[in-house]
């Protein structure tokens, strides 16, 4: 239940911030300009250790969104929320479901002129549901590391391609440690010039 409201207080966010910032300030931004808000709308492939008695590894596609407030000299507060599928996995009868909502600090070098490049360090929660016997529903501690590029398209819309590291402490009837590779692509609205 703690999650369900944790998860609805963060997309409400969402949509309270685009809301305001809309409002209050120019939407887009010029050629050259940092905006003071992004937000993002991902697809996400995700590459993760397999369950026990399960050979290695299993994929997972699903998707996600990003908020992205952009502070001076590079710096920037991103809320990330991603979730992915896989159904009989690895052959067998069993499924997974995972969702992370990880928060904290990007740093973007934003000084190319086509290209901004960036490299985040991010703590949440993971949520995993799944079908197995030991465990059906569980969070755990998340942390995802990793980076990307971003590109203005116009004003408005840019597009990013990101790779990261998510290690977690969910449950796996092993040692509860979880590594799992994403690789995201989309696009993102820029709002107003910081």
């Amino acid at each position: 239940m703690f999650n369900k409201i944790v998860l609805a207080g963060v997309w409400v966010m969402f949509v309270v911030v685009g809301v305001q910032v809309a409002q209050a300030q120019a939407f887009g931004t010029a050629h050259g300009e940092t905006p003071a808000l992004e937000i993002g709308a991902n697809y996400d492939f995700f590459h993760a250790n397999a369950p026990p008695g399960a050979c290695g590894c299993f994929s997972m596609s699903g998707g996600g969104g990003t908020l992205v407030f952009n502070a001076p000299h590079g710096i920037s507060a991103v809320a990330d929320l991603s979730g992915g599928h896989a159904g009989a996995v690895d052959g067998t009868s069993q499924n997974i479901t995972l969702f992370n909502y990880v928060f904290g600090p990007r740093y973007s070098y934003r000084h190319l002129h086509h290209v901004t490049p960036y490299v985040e360090g991010l703590v949440g929660r993971s949520m995993e549901i799944s079908n197995y016997a030991y465990v059906q529903q569980a969070t755990a501690l998340a942390v995802l590391g990793g980076g990307g590029v971003s590109m203005p398209i116009t004003k408005l819309i840019g597009w990013n391609v990101e790779a990261d590291y998510v290690y977690s402490k969910l449950p796996n009837a092993v040692n509860d440690n979880q590594s799992t590779l994403r690789v995201s692509t989309g696009i993102f609205f820029r709002f107003g010039p910081r």
